[in-house]
């Protein structure tokens, strides 16, 4: 396309950067064609799965069974369900379970013993089932791998240990003898040891843990007592073993053999049940089997949603640039270079107010896009410097009287114009501005001056405007010096 002999061009990347600034409509598109598509097409395969598996199906299927037959295959299909439930728990355990993950030909362990001084008779109960909480076994687990679950932290964690009486604590109000107290109190005292076990596939790991399990106890030795539970902790020991491990080893075995007996196991049942029903029967077995599996292996509801996405922010991609393409207006810097004659003296960029961490990161990228090449400077400090270079220009045209041509109603240009007015009174001369091409009282004040300076906005000027605005100047005489941009942060 030409506009009076100049060719336009798209700016792949400053239309990227009109699409970051609109980030949050690129966003509500693609959600809402997440939830679109996502929704219809579930809800299309899920209306397909029940239709193949209807109640209509199945009663026709057992139109012509006995009440006995409907029972039997009932029956099997009940323990089908056992078996799955078994196999999958199974399958879980041996995912996900620490003791099944150890290498029982080489095992670290890590022992500490403390030694224990209470009068609570039930503190070593209190240490083995309160002290080390969800939160500590979560920090556990990050030492063992992402992808453990803390709840299986337990099996290799342990705090154990046992409390007998050890005698008496007097606690007196005289500080006498024990013969002479005539008030205070005389309370069972207990002793024991308290042992902190850690297994684990490396010394490195072990103390890691161990650090952490510490942490725990003292914590809950403070929380007991700020209950009034005198108890003073000691450590006695600490031993650091690597060991072959018959139990872990015959413990994993075990598991295994679980695992594949439970399968075995199945295989016959499902053989057995098949060889006992007729033809009829196993059809609505087979029926009853598929349902369930069809519900749990294909009904995939969040790939729909993904691909729903996907689409959303292709359309919404597509979409906005088609409005960055359709916009009339001057659309970039390069566009100005091709519909300015003059040079230019300077770009005025608004400072955009920061948003939240979101808005803030996608408008900066824009911005890095949208100005690449242009050192950017305050808004006012740009302003003086472009009135500077106008009053130069007009010192060498030996013209006091300037007009700043402008066609937007944009609010930001126009305080940057007000601003220039006042900056150039103060050098002494007198400028006007206003739209020539499409206002009378603006081609009065043209009229008046002895040179122009076009000013264009950024997004919002029109090529056709910018063309009749020279076309209004050479019709009146009235030379164009220069040009700036303005460029609004929306």
């Amino acid at each position: 396309m030409n506009e009076q002999g100049y060719e336009i061009s798209i700016n792949l990347g400053d239309m990227f950067a009109y699409i970051l600034h609109r980030w949050k409509l690129a966003l509500i598109i693609s959600i809402v064609f997440m939830i679109s598509i996502g929704g219809y097409e579930s809800y299309v395969q899920y209306d397909s799965i029940q239709n193949k598996y209807a109640d209509a199906t199945y009663n026709e299927m057992t139109r012509e069974m006995t009440q006995e037959q409907i029972t039997n295959v009932d029956l099997f299909y009940s323990r089908y369900q056992g078996f799955q439930e078994r196999i999958k728990e199974n399958k879980l355990y041996s995912e996900n379970s620490l003791l099944m993950r150890i290498n029982a030909d080489n095992v670290s362990v890590l022992t500490k013993e403390y030694f224990v001084r209470t009068n609570y008779q039930g503190v070593m109960s209190s240490f083995s089932t309160i002290a080390l909480d969800l939160d500590d076994y979560k920090k556990m687990a990050a030492v063992f791998g992402n992808d453990i679950d803390p709840r299986y932290v337990g099996e290799v964690v342990s705090l154990s240990g046992s409390i007998d009486k050890s005698g008496y604590d007097i606690d007196t109000t005289g500080g006498g003898m024990v013969l002479e107290m005539t008030s205070g109190s005389i309370n069972d005292s207990y002793s024991g040891v308290l042992i902190l076990t850690v297994s684990a596939n490396s010394r490195e790991d072990c103390e890691k843990i161990a650090l952490i399990a510490e942490d725990a106890i003292e914590k809950h030795v403070k929380e007991l007592k700020s209950v009034d539970i005198n108890v003073v902790l000691s450590e006695l020991s600490a031993a650091y073993t690597e060991r072959v491990d018959s139990g872990i080893a015959e413990f994993q075995r075990s598991k295994n053999e679980e695992g594949s007996k439970l399968v075995t196991d199945y295989l016959a049942f499902e053989e057995n049940a098949r060889l006992s029903m007729n033809q009829q029967q196993n059809a609505v077995f087979s029926y009853l089997i598929e349902k369930d599996q069809e519900f749990k292996e294909q009904f995939s509801w969040k790939r729909y949603f993904v691909i729903g996405l996907l689409v959303g922010c292709l359309a919404a991609v597509i979409f906005l640039a088609a409005l960055y393409i359709c916009s009339p207006a001057i659309k970039s810097l390069d566009d100005i270079e091709r519909f300015t004659k003059e040079k230019g003296i300077g770009v005025i960029i608004q400072k955009k107010k920061s948003g939240f961490f979101l808005n803030e990161f996608f408008s900066n990228w824009a911005k890095r896009i949208e100005f690449h090449g242009i050192k950017k400077t305050a808004d006012n400090e740009a302003i003086a410097f472009i009135c500077d270079r106008i009053g130069n220009i007009c010192e060498d045209k030996k013209a006091d009287k300037v007009f700043l041509v402008s066609d937007t109603e944009c609010e930001y240009t126009k305080s940057v114009l007000e601003k220039a007015v006042g900056l150039l009174k103060e050098v002494g001369i007198e400028a006007l501005t206003g739209d020539p091409a499409n206002s009378l009282e603006a081609l009065k004040g043209l009229r008046q001056s002895q040179v122009a300076v076009l000013a264009v906005t950024m997004k919002d000027s029109l090529p056709k405007v910018v063309r009749d605005e020279y076309i209004v100047c050479e019709e009146n005489k009235i030379p164009v010096v220069a040009n700036f941009v303005v460029c609004p942060q929306k």
